[in-house]
């Protein structure tokens, strides 16, 4: 799995962009696969999710053009503030779907839980969190509503005067504009970043299909999809188990929690991999799941839910839960197992997501008794255009070690006081010393304690230039530390400047470079 590229413009791409035509053939053909769901055609579910997808997408954006659903390249990540590295991800989507003709669709990760309302910001050597919300928990992004409205509208005013020190003018006060201007129109807090983000990627030429997760999982062919992974529910909860354990032990991994946790057994009761809640709740609740009788039934936090015996019918009956004002969601590795096998004929993961699809790659293979479908893991590094310090790790490693040997090995650092008498007799007599064998404890004892004395006295002369060694030591390690933090890639894309984001990000607009693109493997620098 490719690491973060290191170096400020630095991309990865695995596999590269330019064998990502490649990919999508061969998964469409791996996924026009023979069988059934529940009695229902794979290869029909398949087509019945891109068209519901593509006309969610639609409504959503309110655009009544007419986009073809019979191939689709995909991404997603939650609607937060990401860093570039991100947000490049989206516009590699889009170029890619142009250079290959097929349609281009972002998911937007809503299901997840908001984990900050507040902006990093740069102050060496700390980093400081400028808040935009008040914190209230980690509610789900479709449900997280403005909480306090005069901080969230003066947010980018607060931080003008810092901004103002910068040597640019970053995205975020006309982006922050736009922010509000949505804020009028939605008190969901993700879907205000979201449609201000997608109004800066139009206007620079990138017009992918997007929705969010929560509205494809009201969908019926996601219906269809989770009712047979229920109705085969004890089979599932094994293999999940099974693979994530597999994992741990191949990774030397001892958290039990990490990659993901296990899905859990209460009594009779066999965790999904879903989350349930209903409409309004601040917290999302595990989904548990056990027959009875003939019937199926749901557990979340309050209530028990009911479907029938028929399992053609329960995924009637599931669309219509959202009806009642419950929600069901995707967790995690079920939104990408939903996402590859029945929406995306290429899927674009970030690092992270591509890190833990080992595990829905297996899950595929063992569950569906199908070759995983190819995905393609993508991201970059862009530091904001601060100035930084001239200094190095090899640099701060020099000055250690040559005052390390200033302070116990004087004699070889005279700096002009070679002529002095007494430095120089002192150091001929430590060469001496050193040149000694002893034999008996008590000889070494002298050589140590003569060895000491001589050192000390050879230091004296030289506590100047120690004193200065310790100095630029001291301050190349401070300017080390200032440039980690000013060298991150975690920042927002809205501090950036436009004259650097832009063409950063929309290199991979052009249908003619794409999918051939610039050599993108990691730390590849942007031309």
């Amino acid at each position: 799995m490719p690491r973060a590229p290191s170096r400020s413009g630095g991309i990865v791409a695995d596999p590269p962009l330019h064998e990502a035509g490649v990919l999508l053939a061969a998964n469409r053909q791996s996924l026009s696969a023979r069988g059934d769901l529940l009695g229902r055609p794979w290869s029909e579910l398949r087509r019945h999710a891109r068209l519901a997808a593509v006309a969610a997408a639609q409504a959503y954006l309110g655009d009544t053009s007419a986009i073809a659903a019979d191939s689709l390249i995909v991404a997603g990540h939650q609607p937060e503030l990401f860093h570039p590295g991100v947000w490049v991800k989206n516009f590699a989507l889009y170029g890619l779907a142009r250079s290959l003709g097929v349609t281009p669709l972002n998911l937007v990760v809503d299901n997840d839980t908001v984990k900050s309302t507040a902006l990093l910001l740069p102050d060496p050597p700390h980093v400081r969190r400028a808040p935009f919300d008040r914190w209230t928990g980690e509610t789900p992004y479709e449900e997280r509503t403005i909480v306090d409205r005069d901080t969230f509208a003066r947010f980018a005013e607060r931080i003008g005067a810092w901004l103002d020190d910068w040597p640019y003018e970053p995205l975020l006060p006309a982006f922050w504009d736009e922010v509000k201007r949505q804020s009028d129109r939605t008190a969901i807090l993700g879907e205000c970043f979201s449609a201000a983000r997608r109004s800066i990627e139009r206007a620079w030429g990138c017009r992918n299909l997007e929705v969010p997760l929560s509205t494809i999982c009201d969908t019926e062919p996601f219906a269809w999809f989770a009712c047979h992974l229920l109705t085969h529910l004890p089979h599932f909860h094994s293999l999940y188990n099974t693979i994530v354990a597999e994992y741990r032990r191949r990774h030397g991994i001892r958290d039990d929690r990490h990659p993901v946790p296990d899905l859990a057994v209460e009594g009779d009761w066999l965790e999904a991999p879903f989350w349930i809640w209903r409409a309004g709740a601040v917290r999302r609740g595990r989904m548990f799941a056990r027959r009875a009788g003939t019937r199926l039934q749901l557990r979340g936090k309050d209530e028990v839910v009911e479907l029938s015996a028929d399992p053609q019918m329960r995924a009637i009956e599931w669309h219509h839960l959202a009806r009642q004002g419950i929600k069901i969601r995707s967790r995690a590795l079920t939104t990408t197992l939903y996402a590859r096998m029945f929406l995306a004929d290429l899927f674009i993961h970030g690092i992270g997501g591509g890190k833990y699809d080992e595990l829905t790659d297996e899950l595929i293979r063992r569950f569906y008794d199908l070759k995983a479908p190819a995905y393609l893991v993508m991201s970059a590094t862009l530091w904001l255009p601060l100035p930084q310090f001239d200094v190095s790790r090899d640099e701060c490693r020099r000055l250690s070690r040559e005052l390390r040997d200033v302070h116990y090995n004087p004699q070889r650092h005279p700096r002009g006081i070679e002529e002095s008498q007494p430095f120089s007799e002192a150091a001929a007599r430590k060469r001496e010393w050193i040149a000694r064998q002893p034999t008996t404890s008590t000889e070494r004892r002298e050589r140590f304690h003569m060895l000491r004395s001589l050192t000390e006295q050879l230091r004296l002369p030289l506590q100047p230039l120690e004193e200065q060694l310790r100095q630029q030591w001291l301050l190349c390690q401070k300017q080390m530390r200032d440039n980690a933090v000013l060298q991150r890639r975690d920042y927002s894309f809205c501090l950036y400047p436009e004259s650097v984001l832009r063409p950063f990000c929309t290199q991979f607009l052009d249908e003619h470079s794409m999918p051939s693109g610039h050599g993108l493997v990691a730390d590849s620098p942007l031309p």
